[in-house]
C-alpha cells in the first residue's frame, strides 16, 4: 500500500522576523492559507505571494518546485523524511531598480501516514537606496550623478531618478556610493543589511583642512529605515607638517618618531632623521623653525602617504623648506616623486636651481596626481647632508 505524505505551505509576506511552526496532525485534507501582511513599509511596490515559487530540498538537491503557488497550494506529496522549504519572489542577482525581493525558509519533517503544516514568514531579503540632494549641493554643481555599486553589479542614479524618487536595491554586504559631481568624484562605503531601506542625502561640506575630506555618517535608530550622510568634500586640499613643534634634544629615527604635527597621514623613511642640531630654518616666508628633516647621506629617503587629493577642486603646489651644507643641483640632488598607489612612482621637478647652506623655499607645480592615497617621496642622491621642513600640499 503506498502512503501519501503531505506537506502543507502557508506563506506570509512581511518585513520582520521569521517564525516557524511545525505540526504534525493526523490524515486529512489541508487548506492553503494566503497572506499578505499590510505591514510591509519598505517596498515601493506591494507582494503577492500568489505569485511567489516554493522550493523543497532534500540533501542539497530540489525535489519539488511550485511556481508560481497561486491564490491556493495544493498539498504536496513527498516520501517520509527531512526537507528544506524555501518560498521567494523572485530571483535577485544583480542591483536593479523598483525590486523588492520577499523569502523565506524551514524545514520540514515528513511521517508516514501523517500531513505536516509548515507556516513560511517570508521578509525582505535585499536592501533598497534611495538618494536626495540638499539644497547646497544643487546650488553648488550643475553636472551630478550617484553609483552605487557591488561585486555583482552596479545602478546608477540621474538627476532624474532621484526626482522621481526611485528606489535600488542590492544585495546585503558592502556597496560603495560614488558621487560625481562637475567632474570629481568621493566614494563612501556603506555596509547594507536586508529589510532596510536606506536614506542617502548628498551636501556639500565646508572647506577642509590638513588634507582630509570631510565625511559625516548618521545612522537613524529606526530598525526599518536608515539615514546616511554622504558629505561631499569642499575641493580644498590643505596638508602641512612642521616635523613637530617640540624641539627633539637628539637625532630621532623617522620610524620611530611621535612627534608629527599632521597626526592623520603616514611617515616613513630610511636613512632620514628629525633633528634639531642647528641651523633651524629661518630665511624663508612662513618657515616654522625647530625641527627640521636630516638626509644623510646617498639614498636615504622620506615619504608620507594618505593624503587624499581625489576631489582637489584646481591643481595643486607642494613646496617645503631646503638646505644643503654644500652647493648642489636641487631636481639631481633630491628626487621627488608622487604616487597613486604607493608602488609606481612619478618624479616631479621644480625650477632648476642650486640648494645651499642657506634654507630657500622650493615648490612644485606640475604633475601632482588627484589619488585617493597619495605618497609623496623625498630621496637623496647625494652624499651632501640635505635638511627638509615644512612640507605642504595645498590646491592653488
Amino acid at each position: 500500500m503506498r502512503i501519501k505524505n503531505i506537506l502543507y505551505a502557508a506563506l506570509i509576506g512581511l518585513c520582520g522576523c521569521s517564525s516557524t511552526e511545525v505540526i504534525e496532525e493526523g490524515e486529512g485534507t489541508l487548506r492553503v492559507k494566503l497572506q499578505l501582511d499590510p505591514q510591509v513599509v519598505i517596498a515601493v511596490k506591494s507582494a503577492d505571494v500568489a505569485t511567489f515559487s516554493l522550493e523543497i530540498s532534500q540533501d542539497g538537491q530540489v525535489v519539488k518546485k511550485v511556481s508560481p503557488v497561486g491564490a491556493e497550494v495544493e498539498p504536496i506529496s513527498l516520501t517520509s523524511g527531512s526537507y528544506s522549504v524555501r518560498a521567494y519572489s523572485q530571483d535577485f542577482t544583480v542591483p536593479a531598480f523598483d525590486t523588492p525581493v520577499y523569502e523565506g525558509s524551514t524545514s520540514a519533517t515528513i511521517a508516514s501516514g501523517n500531513e505536516t503544516a509548515v507556516a513560511i514568514t517570508c521578509k525582505q531579503s535585499n536592501a533598497g537606496i534611495q538618494i536626495e540632494f540638499t539644497d547646497t549641493f544643487l546650488t553648488n554643481h550643475t553636472n551630478y550623478f550617484v553609483t552605487v555599486s557591488q561585486i555583482a553589479g552596479a545602478l546608477t542614479f540621474s538627476s532624474e531618478d532621484v526626482i522621481a524618487g526611485r528606489v535600488g536595491y542590492f544585495l546585503p554586504g558592502t556597496a560603495t556610493i560614488t558621487v560625481t559631481a562637475d567632474g570629481v568624484e568621493y566614494e563612501q562605503e556603506i555596509d547594507l543589511e536586508s529589510c532596510r531601506l536606506y536614506n542617502v542625502t548628498i551636501d556639500d561640506a565646508a572647506p577642509v583642512v590638513s588634507g582630509d575630506l570631510n565625511v559625516g555618517i548618521t545612522v537613524d535608530t529606526n530598525v526599518v529605515t536608515e539615514d546616511v550622510a554622504v558629505v561631499f568634500p569642499s575641493g580644498v586640499v590643505d596638508y602641512s607638517e612642521t616635523m613637530g613643534g617640540i624641539a627633539v634634544s637628539s637625532q630621532v629615527v623617522v620610524a620611530g618618531y611621535t612627534g608629527w604635527a599632521n597626526k592623520k597621514v603616514t611617515y616613513d623613511g630610511i636613512n632620514v632623521y628629525v633633528a634639531a642640531e642647528s641651523n633651524f630654518s629661518d630665511t624663508y616666508s612662513g618657515a616654522s623653525g625647530g625641527n627640521y628633516l636630516l638626509l644623510k647621506q646617498s639614498g636615504a629617503w622620506f615619504s608620507v602617504s594618505g593624503i587624499n587629493t581625489s576631489a582637489a577642486a584646481s591643481d595643486m603646489v607642494l613646496s617645503f623648506g631646503c638646505r644643503a651644507e654644500s652647493s648642489c643641483d636641487l631636481n639631481m640632488s633630491l628626487v621627488v616623486s608622487v604616487s597613486q598607489d604607493g608602488v609606481d612612482f612619478t618624479q616631479i621637478t621644480a625650477e632648476e636651481q642650486q640648494i645651499n647652506a642657506r634654507w630657500k623655499a622650493i615648490s612644485y607645480t606640475e604633475n601632482i596626481p588627484r589619488a585617493k592615497n597619495l605618497t609623496i617621496r623625498i630621496e637623496s642622491k647625494t652624499s651632501v647632508r640635505c635638511m627638509i621642513d615644512d612640507l605642504s600640499l595645498k590646491t592653488l
